[in-house]
């Protein structure tokens, strides 16, 4: 079976090259990679063209309407969804793709991988989200397709944009269908290492909560929620701060309630402005 890598990028000139030369690395070659690029103002495109790579473009529109039109451009009968600012061993690939060539029985729909490690956690503001993303335990629990036959994932309709931050957990969410793990597959993915990036990152990952939340979608009631949430905001800063300063003693308490009073208050305003404005996006 062919292979395409689709990667959604928008302004990720801090991560792309990374993420492009470690693909070139992987065991398996004459993989397509795509990347469709959705709207970005800074260099990406440029640093993307010097690896003679397939480019698609399109207006903003979030990475779920990117990740469907480079499937449907795609060439390869299996489809892999990754981020710009991911790395891999060597063997990711090729794991990844593993249980779909061995499956006899044609049923199986798609991957994930095993385990997530980030990669910039000496940084104070990258090490408070957290050094492991996806464990071994965990990724039972994973609800992401990394590896996706291109036939299943048409006939599923693709990724829903509606559901912002979480589209490629869509197929969760709409059929309740979960991933297979798939066995030696390391991901290296950069956390937000600076505030600025943890307020952005936190208000997209709220904006997908009116989808992924019934409460913040039936009427008048997710109006009022909202304004909860604001309200309570203080209160759950602190109580978090406190938590994770008796579990990890490592982190001044000044940093962390600095660290969640940001990423508490992108997580109302995402589901804010998803809620009274629409928004769902980045």
């Amino acid at each position: 079976m062919n292979v395409s890598v689709i990667i959604p990028t928008y302004n990720e000139e801090k991560d792309v090259e990374d993420c492009l030369k470690s693909l070139r690395s992987q065991s398996i070659k004459n993989v397509e990679i795509v990347i469709v690029d959705d709207g970005s103002t800074d260099s990406t495109i440029k640093l993307a063209e010097k690896y003679k790579i397939k480019i698609l473009k399109q207006n903003h529109q979030g990475p779920g309407a990117a990740r469907n039109f480079g499937a449907k451009n795609a060439l390869g009968n299996i489809l892999i969804f990754i981020d710009a600012d991911m790395a891999f061993d060597k063997n990711y690939l090729k794991n990844l793709i593993k249980p779909i060539l061995e499956d006899k029985t044609g049923k199986m729909i798609g991957t994930t991988h095993d385990y997530e490690i980030a990669t910039n956690t000496d940084n104070v503001w990258g090490a408070l989200w957290g050094k492991i993303r996806v464990s071994k335990d965990s990724a039972k629990n994973v609800k992401i397709f990394r590896a996706i036959r291109k036939d299943k994932f048409l006939e599923l309709g693709g990724f829903d944009p509606k559901y912002g931050y979480a589209d490629d957990q869509t197929f969760w969410f709409k059929y309740k269908i979960k991933p297979v793990i798939a066995k030696n597959t390391t991901c290296y993915h950069r956390n937000p290492d600076t505030l600025k990036e943890t307020y952005k990152q936190s208000k997209w990952i709220g904006a997908s909560w009116k989808e992924r939340y019934l409460i913040f979608r039936i009427p008048l009631i997710n109006y009022f929620s909202v304004l909860v949430l604001f309200i309570s905001l203080p209160l759950i800063v602190l109580l978090k701060s406190l938590k994770i300063k008796l579990e990890k003693n490592k982190f001044s308490l000044k940093n962390v309630i600095k660290f969640y009073s940001i990423k508490f208050f992108g997580y109302a305003k995402g589901i804010f402005r998803a809620v009274y404005l629409g928004e769902v996006w980045k």
